[in-house]
């Protein structure tokens, strides 16, 4: 079976989601910080009159280093919430064969806590993020 998804860069890493829960890709927008918000949650931002938390990705999964006005933001529904995620660059949407995706749990020293699997495409290697795990919605 075919999967489709859309793939992004964190870093030199390739990462991928499931194309159902993206709603769009937008250009780095203005970001209001919410006081005492956990690290990995930037604030929120108003999109054609709603509110929209922004969770860096990049900090979730253990990258560090400054936002740029060159970094994307991916915006996913979940829970019947859309939720923004920083990542540096979206790259394509990809078509994966399901027989293509191993299972993260073989891969020795790499913390799977937030990989669903893992994608060999090409002379590419996608981390398919388990969006269901990484969301910080419950902080809002």
């Amino acid at each position: 079976m075919e999967l489709q998804f859309v793939a992004f860069s964190i870093g030199e890493e390739e990462y991928c989601i499931d194309i159902s829960k993206v709603r769009e890709v937008k250009e780095m927008l203005p970001i209001t910080r919410v006081p005492q918000a956990p690290d990995d949650v930037e604030g929120i931002v108003n999109l054609r009159g709603q509110v929209i938390p922004i969770v860096n990705l990049k900090k979730k999964l253990g990258y560090y280093g400054e936002n740029s006005q060159d970094d994307k933001i991916i915006l996913v529904e979940l829970e019947n919430e859309i939720v923004g995620f920083i990542v540096d660059d979206v790259s394509d949407v990809i078509t994966i064969e399901e027989k293509e995706i191993e299972s993260p749990s073989g891969i020795l020293g790499l913390s799977t806590q937030y990989i669903k699997g893992i994608a060999k495409k090409d002379d590419r290697l996608l981390l398919i993020l388990d969006l269901d795990k990484i969301s910080s919605l419950k902080h809002f």
